[in-house]
């Protein structure tokens, strides 16, 4: 009898730590979110400020203590290489990092495109699109978090009771 008391405590634990792992997921991509959002604010001081070149703002944005978990930007390159094409890295820089959902990944491959392409206030305008449709992402997200987050955690642990209750 001990043995299956144990066990049913075990699995609910276990049921509890699965549904808080799903839900922190989602908390994740709203994270991710809200730091493309910044990101964009801060490229748009960047530019309107310093007016530098794509790979200036690549450095900036990676010295960036808040954009750490943006780790695409490691892999953008610090000074123009004339064999290189900007967009290109960058398009690929994003797709592989892996834990960015697929939106985001989209919305930051638009973000590269844009960087560069045309005249200071032509770049500032398309960002301000992008960080509007950012926030709209993190809004989506943020809904998302509130209704499914609490759903893992309270599901998670109901399993690992029944669960529990099944092996007593």
């Amino acid at each position: 009898m001990f043995f299956r008391i144990i066990s049913a405590i075990m699995f609910t634990i276990a049921g509890a730590v699965t549904g808080i792992y799903f839900s922190e997921r989602l908390k994740s991509d709203l994270d991710f979110c809200r730091n493309i959002r910044e990101m964009f604010m801060n490229t748009a001081v960047i530019i309107r400020c310093s007016a530098v070149d794509v790979y200036s703002i690549g450095s900036e944005l990676r010295k960036n203590r808040k954009f750490q978990r943006l780790e695409f930007l490691n892999t953008i390159p610090e000074q123009y290489s004339p064999e290189s094409n900007f967009r290109e890295i960058w398009i690929n820089a994003v797709k592989s990092q892996k834990n960015l959902p697929d939106d985001v990944k989209g919305l930051l491959c638009d973000f590269g495109y844009v960087l560069g392409q045309s005249d200071i206030e032509g770049q500032l305008e398309s960002i301000a699109t992008l960080t509007e449709k950012a926030g709209i992402l993190e809004k989506n997200y943020s809904d998302i978090y509130a209704q499914k987050g609490r759903l893992y955690r309270s599901i998670g642990i109901l399993f690992g009771i029944m669960t529990g209750i099944l092996i007593i």
